[in-house]
């Protein structure tokens, strides 16, 4: 890079990072100038509600995910019990109490977010003992009976289990979390929990999608994605790197090599909610959870009926989109049970319908016209169902069951490979299963024991036909499963005066298996076992009975986990956590955990391959000079596939953050900071060329600085025993591509995409979430935003070669990304309007490199919900209008790569679709 770029880059990025520290500051300022203006105590803000007659169980949880408050009450006291349906604009006391109207139940607000539901008999006996200490208190708001006794049941026993934690009704505060509920997706306009998952900044685009076919030249683990599934990518550490969970459980992996989950497995119409959690958890959930979790969280206590109806499509091309869905529930005294399903038909979308994107060129840079048809996004049809039910046996166990199943269907054009203008059709179906049995048991006053069984499935086929010419087609077929048997124990050790001290103890046994079978014969079979043993403590040290000033809450939670993996040893994992609030509404949190994630199961028999080229055929191909009059008419022989004696990737995150929420006639702020740094050691991964260049500028860069490279990542005019030494590794025949004939002629082996561990991955960066909310009593306001800042994103491939910073390449995470919102809601009436930011970058860092424009783009989703009896069938039934991409903004234009069949855009970092428009229609019975 020259001294000029280096001195733009870096004031732009100073810039960017003086503007983010002056931000945080000034939003910490006024928190606290908010805090000194609410001293008086506010009048309560109305909402608008909308919870339909129902289990009173399921009306009572709707009410806390509306008003973001805690409600605690115990299932005898609810059941059998309907609510009253509550519509329209009211405070959240007016609501509640309208909702127990009729019930016998009442209610006690406590810390503002802390809701008691009891029966008028068991506050009856609290009133009479007002004068009762701080720990008697503790012990009248548990279930009494109608003598006044305590029961077996606790007051929390109907609390869940949340995403980053083993013990019920407590959050991990300590880590830096993010949830998003129903209205959230719906609102977005999204039609999959992938495209969700894309517009947040805390997830990268890159890696296993449906938009890279062959996957991105700077992760081979995106080269094995045979289906086009789509995984998570927190951070931009891999989709590997992010643990897919549904309900708390583990899924089967997709692709070759088994690394990451398929989101498109999981129906946007079957979802209550999404849990992220943005730092480590191996101490909670073992390996794989390096960068974080993401949860997704089924509905599982629907009372009544719910179609759905949807249709999309862009408003340039010939993509079709159409989603049907029909949800079913039924509650009884002891239980319930739900039934969800939804098809999912999407068209392709091809380069012909997208002329501002380039298509891919040949060497001699004239564009190959006969790729017009290859297509950007796939066709895909899904089939997907869910099915849960609870059943309480007795006063002390309840039973539960999920079932998910999906069918996926996707067919593509893509072209051949480097420098090519073969067409292939590329058919792929993927069936998948995933079922959970588990029963929770109540062991005296505050104890529960849980057992569940998990297992889960994928089986992919991929066939692959030319067309253009004609050749004989070839098939893939892939088969992945996982079970797995948890047995867990969690209640209250003793009290202190901040209250209880919660422990949870548990084990897991684990079984992991792989297959694959290729129409060559070849293939591969593995299987893991993983025997764990965890526990996690809570320890408030602080809290409302013992407050002190500069000390309102202090809160410690601690987990460890120890991993035997049956190929790779074992492992010990810990996470501390500290949360701090000096004040009510305001605190600071830090947490500090290791991670351990062993290889894809596909790595232990993963194929080695080789191919010779020209150097002077991929010289001109890329515009590289020649670094040496040797090397002018030499062939090269590339190798690629997975090196020997794999070790197992670790790492360590620390995070740092503040939180604060302010309530103040009718305003609600509430913001979110975190700073976070990650050192992934040992990551599995091809050698990083410095300034992001491809691998083929390996040798020019080895030529030049021998040191660049790890030893033998480059070897200039090879010996016959070693080019016969390194060919005897191959597991498939060796190609000779554009014109080399044999082996006479080479010049140098370039071992630079052989995967292996890298000696460090380090990122640091910073997130901030503010949210702000104006309710006027008729109407009420939304703004927001959400950013992610990467300081540093830096791959070494050992300790004697230098650091790569890999941000602001093409094809990797780029250092600022945001999404901002504005909305309003009045009756039945909702618009949201949200605006996506990426910045500018470039190719790479070298002097050649291209600019790549900054993108940003609007989306706009209206809503109207009819929530009136005299309205007949229209009653309770909502109309969103969807335009994605309202300005119809074009991706950034970049260079074509055709070995990967990439064509003049960026896939991990923007779209193709364009503007999309989508109507839907939801109906309530």
């Amino acid at each position: 890079m020259s001294t000029e770029n280096q001195a733009t880059t870096y004031r732009t990025r100073s810039n960017r990072k003086k503007f983010l520290m002056g931000s945080g500051l000034s939003a910490l300022a006024g928190c606290f100038m908010m805090s000194a203006a609410a001293a008086q105590k506010p009048a309560e803000p109305v909402k608008e509600f909308h919870i339909a007659a129902q289990s009173l169980d399921a009306a009572l949880k709707s009410y806390a995910f509306t008003t973001n408050k805690q409600v605690m009450f115990t299932t005898d006291i609810v059941e059998g019990k309907q609510a009253t349906p509550v519509e329209g604009e009211m405070t959240d006391a007016e609501a509640l109490q309208k909702l127990l109207a009729g019930s016998g139940l009442v209610f006690e607000t406590r810390n503002t977010n802390v809701v008691l539901v009891r029966t008028a008999e068991q506050q009856a006996v609290i009133d009479r003992g007002a004068g009762a200490t701080a720990v008697d208190e503790v012990e009248q708001d548990r279930p009494l009976d109608s003598k006044g006794d305590v029961t077996e049941k606790e007051k929390t026993s109907d609390e869940i289990t949340v995403t980053g934690t083993l013990i019920k009704g407590i959050a991990p505060e300590s880590s830096p979390t993010l949830s998003f509920d129903r209205d959230d997706i719906i609102g977005s306009g999204v039609t999959t929990t992938e495209a969700f998952l894309r517009q947040l900044p805390q997830n990268f685009g890159g890696g296993s999608t449906e938009f890279t076919p062959a996957g991105l030249p700077n992760d081979t683990n995106s080269r094995s994605n045979n289906t086009y599934a789509t995984g998570a990518n927190l951070r931009g550490l891999g989709s590997g790197a992010t643990l897919t969970l549904l309900n708390g459980n583990r899924l089967a992996p997709s692709s070759t090599i088994g690394d990451f989950v398929d989101l498109s497995a999981i129906p946007v119409s079957a979802l209550e909610r999404i849990e992220m959690l943005t730092d480590g958890a191996s101490s909670i959930y073992g390996g794989d959870a390096v960068a974080g979790v993401i949860n997704f969280v089924l509905r599982d206590d629907f009372q009544g009926a719910e179609t759905s109806v949807r249709y999309g499509t862009v408003t340039e091309g010939h993509l079709d989109e159409y989603r049907i869905s029909q949800l079913l529930g039924k509650g009884w005294k002891t239980g319930n049970v739900m039934a969800a399903y939804e098809y999912l038909d999407r068209d392709n979308l091809r380069l012909s319908d997208k002329p501002d994107i380039p298509t891919p060129t040949l060497s001699n840079g004239d564009p190959i016209e006969e790729l017009d048809q290859l297509d950007l996004m796939p066709a895909q049809k899904r089939h997907s169902g869910v099915f849960s039910a609870r059943q309480e046996i007795g006063s002390k166990l309840e039973i539960d069951a999920m079932t998910l199943v999906s069918s996926r269907h996707a067919e593509s054009l893509t072209v051949g490979g480097v420098a090519s203008s073969d067409i292939t059709q590329r058919e792929i179906s993927s069936d998948s299963l995933s079922a959970n049995l588990g029963a929770d048991y109540q062991i005296g006053n505050t104890w529960t024991a849980s057992v569940d069984a998990n297992f889960s499935q994928v089986k992919a086929y991929e066939l692959a036909q030319g067309i253009a010419p004609l050749n004989d087609p070839t098939w893939t077929r892939t088969n992945s499963s996982m079970w797995s048997v948890d047995v867990l124990t969690s209640g209250s050790v003793f009290e202190l005066p901040a209250g209880d001290i919660k422990a949870a103890v548990g084990g897991q046994f684990r079984r992991e298996t792989l297959r694959n079978r290729l129409s060559s014969g070849s293939g591969g079979h593995a299987t893991r076992d993983v025997t764990a043993v965890f526990g996690e403590l809570y320890l408030p040290v602080v809290g409302q009975t013992n407050a002190i000033p500069g000390i309102a809450r202090l809160e410690v939670n601690a987990s460890g986990r120890f991993d035997d993996y049956s190929d790779f040893g074992n492992t010990v994992n810990p996470k501390v956590g500290v949360l701090w609030s000096p004040v009510d509404g305001f605190s600071l949190r830090g947490s500090y955990s290791t991670s351990f994630a062993p290889p894809a199961l596909g790595r232990s028999y993963a194929s080695r391959a080789g191919a010779v080229f020209p150097y002077s055929f991929i010289r001109g191909l890329l515009n590289i000079d020649l670094p040496d009059p040797s090397l002018e008419n030499v062939d090269y022989l590339i190798a690629q596939g997975v090196a020997a004696d794999l070790d197992p990737e670790t790492s360590r995150a620390f995070t740092a953050g503040m939180d604060y929420s302010l309530d103040h006639g009718g305003h609600s702020l509430t913001t979110k900071a975190t700073y976070y740094d990650i050192k992934f050691d040992g990551r599995l991964g091809t050698t990083p060329i410095p300034q992001n260049l491809t691998f083929n500028h390996a040798p020019g860069i080895a030529f030049d600085n021998p040191d660049a490279f790890p030893p033998g990542t480059i070897v200039f005019f090879p010996s016959d025993e070693e080019v016969q030494s390194l060919i005897s590794t191959f597991t498939t025949p060796l190609q000779f591509r554009s014109g080399a004939t044999d082996l006479e002629n080479i010049g140098f082996i370039n071992n630079a995409l052989i995967i292996r561990n890298l000696a460090s991955t380090i990122t640091r960066g910073v997130e901030v979430q503010l949210d702000y909310e104006f309710d006027t009593g008729r109407r009420r306001y939304f703004a927001g935003i959400n950013a992610n800042y990467i300081i540093d994103f830096i791959q070494q491939a050992s300790v004697t070669s230098a650091p790569v910073e890999r941000i602001n390449s093409l094809y990797n995470p780029i250092d600022l990304q945001l999404r901002g919102h504005l909305g309003v809601a009045q009756g039945g009436f909702g618009a949201n309007l949200f605006i996506n930011h990426k910045a500018s970058y470039r190719t790479d860092d070298s002097d050649a490199s291209v600019s790549i424009d900054p993108w940003t783009t609007a989306d706009l989703s209206l809503s109207y919900r009819v929530a009136n009896k005299q309205a007949g069938w229209l009653d309770n039934t909502a109309f969103n209008l969807t335009i994605l991409n309202i300005l119809d903004q074009s991706p950034p234009e970049t260079p074509t790569y055709l070995q990967y069949r990439l064509t003049g855009y960026d896939p991990a970092n923007a779209s193709p679709l364009g503007r999309f428009v989508a109507f839907d229609i939801r109906k309530s019975f």
